[in-house]
């Protein structure tokens, strides 16, 4: 996964600056960002240059995120294989930086996650994930993996083009969490409706799969309510069954452990009572 990026622009820094050298700008820009941060890559400073500042903690944090600017969050997004989910107006202007804030700490999360995964499979291992999506991959004459960190990083590329699938469909829909009545397990025919947009996604892409996780709210005990989730999950996969999507799906259950929102009302409890649907 690629180091963490931070652009933030030189101009006003280096004219407030005037009459230190390139090096003690450098050194006052990276004091500025942070004192207590690790060695800092300089890009090359001039003119209108913009100054970029890597380290390699990985992603970035909402806090971090929330401090630049709209083309700043744009060139990461875009350079993250998020640009699918970049909104702007007739004029440019991003419309929807909250929401690209939150898609972009998401990736790093699951970009950090399967960097880890890739890592630590063996070279066969990887051989046979490239075959299943097509990308190439050299062997030497012994018939070993001759490539094994540029597939490693095709394959990331796939992960980072398949986050920004899953994303833009989780932003067009509204059926990621589907809710049930109290102490119940039944797809009612607004949930199979949601069920059924889900199908359609899997199957438009075959590289996908799904996690069904089941919740309860806290009535009950907790061996009851983590069979209950469990239950509910299972209906929900039950439907998607019909679409022989069976292989591609695991269902997990938190019982009352994961609420939504915490307390000892109805209105808690409503929202607590439902699966969720998590791609990876």
């Amino acid at each position: 996964m690629s180091n963490k990026i931070l652009l933030l622009s030189s101009v006003i820094f280096l004219s407030s600056c005037a009459g230190n050298n390139i090096s003690e700008l450098g050194d006052k820009f990276l004091d500025l960002i942070n004192p207590s941060d690790a060695a800092t890559e300089l890009a090359d400073l001039g003119g209108d240059a913009t100054l970029v500042a890597t380290d390699e903690n990985g992603g970035f944090s909402i806090n971090e995120l929330e401090q630049l600017s709209n083309d700043e969050l744009i060139a990461i997004a875009r350079e993250k294989g998020l640009e699918d989910l970049i909104v702007l107006d007739a004029e440019g202007n991003l419309q929807n930086r909250d929401q690209l804030i939150n898609a972009i700490v998401e990736s790093g999360d699951l970009l950090d996650a399967k960097s880890a995964e890739l890592e630590s499979l063996s070279d066969n291992a990887l051989i046979e994930m490239a075959i299943s999506k097509g990308i190439d991959f050299e062997l030497d004459e012994d018939g070993n993996l001759a490539n094994r960190d540029e597939l490693i990083k095709a394959l990331m590329d796939d992960a980072a083009a398949m986050l920004a699938i899953i994303e833009n469909f989780k932003n067009s829909s509204d059926s990621f969490i589907l809710y049930f009545s109290y102490d119940d397990t039944e797809i009612d025919d607004l949930s199979t409706r949601s069920i059924i947009e889900h199908a359609n996604f899997m199957q438009d892409n075959p590289s996908i799969s799904l996690r069904l996780e089941g919740h309860a709210d806290e009535r009950g005990t907790r061996e009851y309510n983590l069979a209950l989730g469990e239950n509910r999950a299972l209906s929900v996969k039950e439907v998607l069954s019909l679409y022989n999507l069976d292989d591609r799906i695991i269902v997990v259950s938190y019982g009352e452990e994961s609420p939504i929102l915490v307390g000892s009302n109805e209105m808690a409890w409503e929202e607590n009572r439902r699966v969720e649907f998590s791609y990876y």
